[in-house]
């Protein structure tokens, strides 16, 4: 979208200039009756030829880059599999939504966690963005690039982290006075470590839950 656009102004600039560079050029002076001008045909066809030849290359600049933008990568040979043992033919998605002034992940099966994603490496991960407070701005550049947490909005990434590894970065968007903490921690690991770090993670959870109810049923929770 942002291509065509920006090839849209590109082609009205030029011609814009080039109208006034004509008028200005061609203006008949005050109380004088214009003289009628027709271009010889060797000077109009290659005009029309260059004009011609600036729109087709801006059009095929436009179609290549947004259909790379459109091909959202894919998961490779060592990335996630499915059930079948197959790689996974959509990206994983991972709902992640900002706050004043935390990130918290929250994985398939019901496992979440807070401030570090874990994400497999060589396979397609799909960001749900959403904020339930202000805008923020999710920026790990060096991986995912940069889009915004809206209110009420989901905005979504997709991205594939060809090494394991840490990947930092920090909302983009001042959001009050913790701002500067609320940083981003991405950690790339294998697909056996994502699983164990999944299944833990829902481990944990559940055994805390089952903590709390057992509090409560005991009435030692007010």
């Amino acid at each position: 979208m942002w291509v065509g656009l920006v090839a849209a102004v590109v082609v009205v600039a030029v011609v814009l200039i080039a109208l006034l560079g004509v008028v200005r050029r061609f203006r008949a002076a005050r109380g004088s009756e214009p003289r009628q001008l027709t271009g010889p045909r060797r000077v109009q066809l290659p005009v029309a030829a260059v004009l011609t030849a600036f729109a087709l290359a801006l059009f095929v600049i436009s179609v290549v880059l947004t259909d790379e933008a459109s091909n959202a990568p894919s998961t490779g040979a060592n990335g996630l599999v499915s059930a079948k043992g197959k790689p996974l033919t959509k990206p994983l998605e991972i709902e992640t939504t900002g706050q004043q002034w935390i990130w918290r992940y929250d994985y398939p099966n019901g496992a979440f966690s807070y401030y570090k994603l874990v994400v497999p490496v060589d396979t397609a991960v799909k960001l749900n963005l959403v904020s339930t407070d202000i805008v923020h701005t999710w920026d790990v550049g060096d991986l995912t690039g940069k889009a915004d947490a809206v209110p009420g909005k989901t905005h979504s990434i997709v991205f594939r982290a060809e090494e394991e590894g840490n990947f930092y970065g920090q909302s983009a968007t001042f959001s009050g006075q913790a701002y500067a903490q609320m940083r981003s921690e991405i950690e790339v690991v294998s697909a056996d470590e994502y699983k164990a770090f999944i299944k833990k993670q829902k481990e944990d959870i559940e055994s805390a839950q089952k903590r709390v109810e057992e509090l409560l049923t005991n009435g030692e929770v007010p």
